[in-house]
């Protein structure tokens, strides 16, 4: 499966993190950033487990390392030269790699978590249905059936691991715009390490200042939005 990472880092620093990324791959402790992840377990005997809540699907000790990453290039674009780029980190640097799709979860924090915690489900069914599958909805409609958040997001935390979610989120075409001012198709966080054997590309994209125009917002969608 194909991902794109678009970063920022300082001018005086490119150079060394494109070399240190071909030689190397990626790794953790690389940059600033700090992700993990942790795969819940047996989805489908968590799914029927009636009194279902985040202890049961986040142990504390299972979670591995990661990086974000998204599904489609002009994605990785608009972070590298847009989201993630400061007058400090200053210069866009473009990642392409490959990961097997075990190693992917979708990245939920910025979109998915909140449409599950408090979404609306006449507004959210259709949208998530097209970003991230059918297969999502029985997760979805499960959540929505009851009023405790930590069944909610535990629902969350089994639909982000869940394969068909994640192939059908990686093909998404919905331009999502999201918390804290992301824009995105398709988001995910993907298991560290990362081999140099997998990185297909590293590029300084040309900076823009094209902002993708969002089909959808969260606001919309959602009861709250932060």
């Amino acid at each position: 499966m194909r991902f794109f990472r678009g970063i920022a880092v300082p001018a005086k620093k490119a150079e060394h993190t494109v070399t240190n990324i071909c030689q190397n791959g990626l790794t953790n402790g690389q940059g600033w950033w700090h992700m993990e992840h942790e795969h819940p377990g047996d989805l489908a005997n968590l799914f029927d487990k009636h009194d279902l809540s985040i202890e049961d699907t986040r142990s504390g000790s299972g979670a591995v390392a990661a990086v974000c990453g998204c599904g489609d290039e002009s994605g990785a674009i608009y972070y590298a030269c847009r989201h993630n780029r400061s007058s400090d980190h200053n210069t866009p640097i473009l990642i392409e790699f490959e990961a097997d799709k075990s190693a992917a979860a979708v990245d939920g924090k910025d979109f998915l978590y909140s449409v599950f915690q408090g979404g609306d489900p006449e507004r959210a069914r259709p949208v998530l249905e097209r970003s991230f599958g059918k297969a999502v909805q029985r997760y979805a409609d499960r959540a929505w059936s009851t009023e405790d958040q930590s069944f909610r997001i535990a629902m969350c935390n089994l639909a982000i691991h869940d394969p068909e979610v994640i192939e059908a989120h990686h093909k998404n075409e919905l331009v999502l715009a999201g918390r804290h001012g992301t824009i995105f198709r398709s988001a995910f966080t993907v298991t560290l390490p990362v081999g140099p054997e997998a990185i297909i590309r590293v590029s300084h994209p040309v900076p823009t200042q094209f902002v993708p125009q969002p089909d959808v917002r969260l606001v919309d969608l959602v009861r709250f939005a932060k």
